[in-house]
């Protein structure tokens, strides 16, 4: 079946494959702006309940995806931000729950960005794991966006800072489960080789560096909300 084909394997970074998604993240986007106060109340439970059965369609997929290939591992835990992002995401979206979204948001947007940037995988359009990884990043990154531009949930610094406190407590926990587990959750134990370098100066602390880049990054994606909640004070 060619959605499983292996030859199609050919996965290359900054290639069309990997920027039409970008693109279609951003018309999506620029939809949701347009048409923000256009989406009806049955329109609105229909999109937010069936992103996230979308969602978890293709999460559990992959998992019987990596199964049937006859590996798995650990990995497969939903330990990692991403995983996390886009269950809590799902429930979220279900629930219109809006103390979930002030959780989930920074992970989510910084997750997906971090993932859509550096696509950490190597199949190109149309294996399934390409539509499972785009799709299901892209998806948890615009179902967040649409809780906070259609659904015109809140968040301000004071939800930036609770988030980021959860985060760095639930890092404290996963941090040595990687080590039980031989795992590599969080990219705690090894980022990226292609982030790698922005840290290695740091030597044996690496991690802590890695944490309050984060954190940091939690903050550059908070700095366009600030603006978009300032807009929205004044054409509410």
């Amino acid at each position: 079946m060619f959605f499983f084909d292996p030859n199609l394997e050919t996965f290359e970074m900054f290639t069309m494959a990997h920027l039409i998604p970008w693109l279609i993240v951003f018309i999506v986007i620029a939809f949701m702006v347009v048409f923000k106060d256009r989406i009806s109340t049955k329109l609105d439970l229909y999109l937010r309940r069936s992103t996230a059965i979308l969602m978890i369609f293709l999460e559990w997929m992959f998992y019987y995806w990596v199964f049937s290939t006859g590996t798995p591992d650990l990995t497969l835990l939903p330990l990692g931000v991403c995983a996390l992002s886009m269950y809590i995401t799902s429930y979220a979206l279900w629930t219109k729950n809006e103390k979930v979204f002030q959780l989930i948001f920074p992970w989510a947007i910084s997750g997906a960005l971090i993932s859509l940037v550096v696509a950490n995988m190597s199949f190109s359009f149309p294996h399934f794991r390409y539509i499972h990884y785009f799709g299901n990043h892209g998806l948890f990154m615009l179902g967040n966006l649409y809780l906070l531009i259609v659904c015109k949930f809140s968040f301000n610094y004071k939800h930036l800072l609770k988030s980021s406190l959860v985060l760095f407590i639930y890092v404290v926990i996963i941090y040595p489960i990687n080590f039980v587990l031989d795992t590599n959750h969080l990219f705690l134990r090894e980022v990226p080789h292609e982030a790698a370098p922005l840290y290695s100066f740091l030597g044996t602390f690496w991690v802590l560096g890695f944490i309050f880049s984060i954190f940091m990054l939690f903050h550059v994606v908070y700095l366009p909300v600030f603006f978009y909640n300032k807009k929205r004070q004044f054409n509410p």
